[in-house]
């Protein structure tokens, strides 16, 4: 496949092209930056520079391509979240979204895998793991990527091939999860939480992650929604003991009130993370796919690896 990707330099995007590669998919990613198009082109993919938001010379490459992954949003990690961030986040992620739609083939286009994220579902409770047809008031990012996902359906309706996508937690060994659990527990130090609260996620490893964009790629219905999630949801407290005993280390935890998580992160994220996850992927399971690591149990002890690996590698770089 000749595959158009955007936000193929970040975290999850990255894992993406290589599992495309991989596979021997002819990649073209779409990146602001010159050293990272050409650490892209030492690996065999063609690199645009440019930005969906101004025009060059990414419009012409997107017009050649038969599929499309767009993964791009504008950047907010490590920023405290305020309304004024987040507003200004749900104004480049739609204009993101509709120029890109705007500016593909349709004669020429195969099938777009369009990635949005669980928050848009809003708060799941903590029953039973609820599916694609679930809809609450949207949590946390929810309410900022709702516009672009709502104006997809016009699009399916003139005939562009969009499938819809939302990823849950997606773990990996260069994303949050080393930040947030194994590096403070591999430092002896505790994993911090909110007091009171012990939500439900749905995690799912990004390299699953990356292989359901590509299968979906080619066996994803056109205008159908897809959760990707892992066969078992997890409690948030629960991922600290499974990082801790993949460490070999003490299962440590510290709380503290919402109201400082608020004050240091901001509201949408402090909701975010407060909010229950619990989604079932019966629907992508169904179509075909098969997953790596079925639950984040299975996959805790690859991703502390490749940390571990990883943390060396860098030791010995400096």
């Amino acid at each position: 496949m000749n595959i158009f990707i955007t936000g193929g330099t970040g975290y999850i995007g990255s894992s993406t092209v290589n599992v495309a590669l991989r596979q021997g998919h002819q990649v073209t990613v779409l990146t602001r930056s010159k050293e990272k198009a050409k650490e892209l082109e030492d690996t065999g993919v063609r690199a645009i520079i440019g930005d969906l938001l101004t025009d060059g010379d990414w419009q012409g490459a997107l017009s050649e391509a038969d599929y499309v992954i767009h993964l791009a949003a504008p950047p907010t990690w490590g920023k405290k979240v305020t309304l004024k961030v987040a507003n200004a986040y749900q104004k480049g992620h739609y204009q993101m979204t509709v120029r890109l739609l705007d500016n593909i083939n349709p004669q020429k286009l195969k099938k777009l895998v369009y990635v949005a994220g669980t928050s848009y579902f809003g708060d799941s409770g903590d029953n039973e793991p609820v599916t694609e047809s679930y809809r609450s008031q949207p949590k946390g990012w929810g309410p900022y990527i709702a516009p672009s996902v709502d104006v997809l359906s016009a699009y399916v309706d003139k005939g562009m091939p969009v499938v819809i996508t939302f990823p849950g937690q997606v773990y990996g060994a260069k994303s949050w999860f080393p930040q947030l659990f194994l590096k403070p527990l591999s430092q002896n130090k505790p994993v911090t939480g909110l007091k009171g609260h012990n939500p439900i996620f749905s995690p799912i490893h990004v390299e699953d992650c990356a292989r359901a964009f590509l299968f979906l790629l080619e066996q994803g219905q056109i205008g159908e929604r897809y959760l990707l999630v892992d066969d078992q949801p997890i409690r948030s407290a629960d991922i600290t003991t499974l990082s801790a005993q993949a460490l070999h280390r003490q299962d440590k935890k510290r709380y503290v009130p919402t109201w400082l998580c608020r004050m240091l992160l901001g509201p949408v994220l402090t909701e975010y993370a407060t909010a229950h996850t619990n989604f079932s992927n019966s629907k992508l399971k169904a179509s075909g796919f098969t997953y790596l690591y079925p639950t984040i149990q299975l996959g805790i002890e690859d991703v502390v690896k490749e940390w571990k690996e990883l943390s060396t590698s860098s030791v010995r770089i400096k």
